[in-house]
């Protein structure tokens, strides 16, 4: 990895039938760290709405931030909270994803991998770890009934 290189996050909501609130579910980043969010990405300490997939209510932009590191991109991390706000049962939960962690989990062979779950059951999120062309790209998925 080149010092320039970029590690981009998107998080989004599967709104998977018996997931719980799925289509009421909002992220926010509440910190990054080893360097600066890029021009074009969502805001940081902003509860943003997560959009659920296309044809159902609430799509729109699946948010993502694009991180530019300070030095070595594989000092850098993304912390983000996945929460519920009109739902006080729904379990908040904090995530924090570093580059080097992503690194390694995209190096292993597609057929290989296994997602990354945060929560299972009717509250799930999980995450996947990709390598494109200008860096690092992990993608955290939440209203998932039982991820896998």
């Amino acid at each position: 990895m080149t010092k320039n290189t970029v590690f981009q996050l998107s998080a989004l909501s599967q709104n998977d039938a018996g997931a719980a609130d799925g289509s009421q579910l909002f992220c926010e980043v509440t910190k990054i760290t080893n360097g600066n969010v890029r021009t074009g990405s969502f805001s940081i300490n902003e509860m943003i709405a997560l959009p659920t997939p296309p044809g159902q209510n609430g799509f729109g932009p699946t948010p993502t931030w694009f991180l530019v590191p300070d030095d070595n991109i594989l000092d850098t991390s993304f912390t983000l909270e996945i929460s519920c706000p009109s739902d006080s049962n729904y379990p908040t939960t904090k995530i924090t994803v570093k580059a080097s962690d992503v690194q390694k989990w995209a190096a292993i062979p597609y057929n290989e991998r296994n997602n990354q779950i945060y929560q299972g059951g009717k509250y799930g999120i999980f995450g996947f770890a990709q390598e494109g062309a200008d860096g690092l790209i992990y993608t955290v998925t939440a209203g998932v009934l039982n991820p896998k």
